[in-house]
This record gives structure tokens, sequence and C-alpha cells, in this order.
């Protein structure tokens, strides 16, 4: 049998092996940095889409770790990353395909491949489509359109709740149904505009304002909304719809609320280690496997925020 001081020596032999292991010490190591738009973000952060997938990533990669660094609107979060990414951004997921498009071809210096093996060199994907619903949080309100106001009416809300179209592509995407649908034209003292989706969320619930524009993700579990405590009533608005009228006429809402992301250069570098997570990371948002093959984790979760795959 080995004496006490032999069993000690070998003990710290085998804890300077794991110490000095260059891969184990790396993978325990190994983290990327997020900038996420609010809808993604969600409300409270805890139950949200990218908490969820952030959870059954790391998962399934114990040596990866992400976190969220910086959320808000998208055009916020774009001039974040322009004005020096001071936060250490490695990835960037907006809430459209224009603004990493914009970062690609205007800012190209500040964007890296996400996949150094690829060829030719990818930089953005797209990872989810969203969809905007009106919610109200006053009890009573019916936004329905069987027994209700069938969504928004200019002539019945006093205000209504939005997101500034000039910072988040969910204002611009409520906007847009405003003037389209319903002839209201910016400027309009009935329109409320908030920072972000997330901003405009809370303002409906707070009751600040009677009815907003939000995204369907904040309201959605499962496919049923709104749930216990975030609204009383709402009603989805899809990209495209058919009124009531005979024959029906089809709608164009809004633009479809395609959401992509891009891979963005953090000014404290990226280890190999880091680069081949940041792989791995884009690749579980973009595995969009469903039925009848068993659903990626990525499917789930987009279905039960209410989301679809782009």
């Amino acid at each position: 049998m080995l004496g006490r001081n032999a069993k000690q020596w070998m003990l710290g032999i085998a804890s300077a092996t794991i110490l000095m292991s260059p891969a184990l010490a790396d993978a325990q190591q190994t983290n990327i940095n997020l900038a996420v738009a609010s809808n993604f973000y969600g409300f409270p952060p805890i139950n949200s889409a990218i908490t969820d997938l952030i959870n059954e990533f790391q998962a399934e990669n114990p040596g990866y770790t992400v976190k969220v660094v910086d959320n808000g609107a998208t055009a916020t979060l774009e001039a974040n990353i322009i004005a020096g990414n001071t936060r250490g951004v490695d990835l960037f997921l907006a809430a459209d395909t224009e603004t990493p498009q914009d970062l690609l071809v205007n800012h190209f210096d500040l964007v890296t491949p996400y996949n150094n093996s690829s060829t030719p060199p990818l930089y953005t994907f797209n990872y989810a489509q969203g969809i905007l619903a009106l919610l109200t949080n006053i009890r009573g309100l019916d936004l329905s359109c069987e027994t209700g106001t069938c969504g928004y009416n200019p002539d019945v809300f006093s205000t209504v709740a939005i997101a500034d179209p000039s910072l988040a592509p969910y204002g611009v995407a409520a906007q847009s149904v405003l003037v389209g649908r319903y002839g209201v034209v910016p400027p309009d003292p009935r329109v409320v505009e908030y920072p972000n989706i997330t901003a405009t969320f809370n303002a409906v619930i707070a009751m600040t304002n009677p009815v907003g524009f939000v995204a369907m993700s904040a309201i959605c579990s499962h496919g049923f909304y709104p749930t216990a405590g975030n609204g009383t009533s709402a009603l989805a608005y899809f990209t495209i719809e058919s009124t009531n009228a005979t024959p029906p006429v089809l709608v164009n809402n809004y633009n479809p609320l395609t959401q992509a992301g891009i891979s963005v250069v953090n000014p404290n570098g990226r280890t190999a280690a880091q680069n081949a997570e940041l792989a791995a990371f884009v690749a579980f948002l973009t595995d969009f496997t469903s039925l009848p093959t068993p659903p990626s984790p990525m499917i789930q979760t987009l279905q039960k925020y209410c989301y679809s795959a782009p």
C-alpha cells in the first residue's frame, strides 16, 4: 500500500496534469458573447428564446458558455458595435436581415466569418421569423375578431404603443400596419414610440397605453397567448392576411420579420477554441430539423415562442 506522502505526491502530479492540459483548461474557460435583439432576449429574460437555447447548448456542450452582454433595439446594438464594441460581442443576433447586411457591406472591417473552415467564408445567417401582435392589459378589453374590436381601431383607442421605427424592426412592422391598414400616418399624437420592443411591451403591461404592437414571442408559451402575466387580450397580425370581404382580399400588413445573425470582431480577440464554439453555436441556431425526425432544440424553441424557421 502507498504511504500518505506517496499518495499526496501522486495526487499532486494528477492535479498538475489537469492544470497543464491545454485542451481541458481551454474547454473550461471557453466563452462567446452575444448581442441580442429585444424580441429574442425576451421579458423576463429567464423565460425567453435565447435563454432556453443557451441552456440547451451548454447542456450539450459542457465545455462552452454563452453570455448575453448587450440587448436592445437592433439599430442600437449595431451602433454599439460600430462605436467600438466595448462589450466584447462575438455574435450579433438582430431582429432583421438588413442590419447584419449593413455591417457586412458598409463596415466589413468589423465582421468575421462564423466558420473559418467554410469556402467561401460565411458571415450572416437567418435564424428565426417573428410575428407582430396587438396586446392590451386592460381587463375587459377584447381585441378578438369574434367578439371584440378585431385588433386596432383608431377611433376606439386614445393611444397605441409601438417600438421606435428608426431603431427597431418590429417598430417598422407596426408602423407599416398603422399606415397601410388604418391610415394612421406619422407624426400622429395617438402613436407613442418606445426605444425597443421590450419597452413597448412594458408600457402596455403597465397600462400606460391601452394597446400596443409587441412581439408575439413576448406573450406566447407553447403556441398559446396571452398567458398569465403578459396581457389579457391579444390578436396576431401576420405578414399577409385575408379580409372578411366577399371575395376575401389579401392584405400585406408588413414585410416578413426575418431575423439574421452575424459574427463580429471582438476587440479583445478570439482564441481558436472560441472560434470553434462560435461555429458550433451558429450550427446549433441553424439546425431546423423537424418532424418526422425528432425536432431540434432550435425548432422546439421557435415553436414554443411562436416563431417560425426562416
